[in-house]
């Protein structure tokens, strides 16, 4: 059965070609008898407009590219890749589609081409992305060309671009973990850092300390340990903390997220090290896998349905040009306390 077009349209309804274009895009100076008379043909017949027409016309495409800036192992993990998920329901449930990338970095050339091409094609209205470090020239360029875009982990103080929405996660969870830590009676912590090109792990690190200041608690530099977002990379930073402090290791370590925390969970086991008679270990995030380690790992847990439907729904209404559009949200953590961490009063 041939596809009709819109001179098909036109001819079934003895109208121009002109006229069914302006039926379609909604303009209002079309008889309202010949607009029903339009769209009648258009129902009976399935049709549909080619997007690209839509695109000429400058109408909206509904549509919000998700730029995943990850590799592929990170992408298939079990939390990262349920942000995935809640995007696409927080977008479905307001009308939009997402379109996904995954972008290895938005440093080669040829990716940041891409990416460029995306926006200035206009297939989408906006893009949300998620992975970048906080200082990302590409990024800056998008948002001051004036394109709509929602970031993950992001934040310039001095900077307020409408066009510019950020969710981030509460600037005092690392505060909380000591806290948590002091109040049972921990005063040797260990701190393994994130990736300090990203923003999360600098307020980290930065409210890991103000906690440890809050308690008199002593910060040594010797327990303190720059890693990464990975198990991996606590793995790593763990057994470098070990091999330099054999004979004078914390009685705690807090890990810059649930994944360091694994990490650092198979250094213990490789040293004979117990968790929590040993040490204590608390993480940040809420991994699903943290309820079913062993022992399971107590954690700071946000809500990322929340996060990405607070993400999601601001870069509509930015979209849609609503007043009032929130251009920052953070996402407070709740303790969520299990088996890693050992209570020293009890032994006192």
């Amino acid at each position: 059965m041939k596809k009709l077009n819109s001179n098909d349209i036109a001819k079934l309804a003895g109208v121009s070609r002109s006229t069914v274009s302006r039926v379609i895009n909604g303009y209002s100076n079309v008889p309202e008898d010949t607009k029903k008379r339009v769209m009648k043909i258009i129902k009976e017949n399935h049709y549909y407009p080619l997007f690209s027409g839509q695109l000429l016309t400058g109408k909206q495409t509904n549509t919000i590219g998700f730029f995943w800036v990850t590799s592929g192992d990170i992408a298939r993990d079990a939390l990262s890749s349920s942000y995935f998920a809640h995007i696409i329901d927080a977008a479905a449930a307001n009308g939009y589609l997402i379109l996904s990338c995954i972008v290895p970095n938005l440093t080669e050339k040829k990716h940041i081409n891409y990416v460029r091409r995306i926006f200035m094609q206009g297939r989408i209205d906006a893009g949300i992305f998620i992975g970048i470090n906080n200082n990302e020239p590409l990024i800056t360029e998008i948002i001051e060309s004036g394109k709509i875009v929602g970031l993950f982990d992001y934040y310039h103080e001095n900077e307020n671009f409408k066009n510019c929405i950020t969710v981030n996660f509460d600037r005092d969870s690392g505060e909380k973990s000591i806290d948590y830590l002091h109040s049972l009676g921990h005063t040797k912590i260990g701190i393994t850092d994130g990736d300090m090109t990203r923003f999360s792990s600098v307020q980290r690190h930065e409210s890991f300390l103000k906690g440890m200041m809050k308690h008199n608690i002593p910060i040594q530099n010797k327990w303190l340990r720059f890693g990464g977002i990975t198990n991996d990379s606590g793995y790593e930073a763990a057994n470098d903390l070990f091999n330099s402090c054999a004979d004078d290791l914390p009685t705690a370590m807090c890990a810059n997220n649930d994944a360091v925390a694994f990490g650092i969970y198979q250094a213990c086991k490789e040293r004979g090290l117990k968790i929590p008679e040993d040490i204590s270990v608390i993480g940040m995030d809420g991994h699903p896998n943290g309820l079913f380690s062993y022992p399971s790992l107590t954690t700071i847990q946000f809500d990322f349905k929340e996060m990405f439907s607070s993400l999601v729904s601001r870069v509509i209404g930015a979209i849609n040009q609503e007043e009032n559009v929130a251009n920052n949200d953070y996402i407070c953590g709740k303790l969520i306390e299990r088996h890693s961490c050992k209570n020293l009063k009890d032994t006192e």
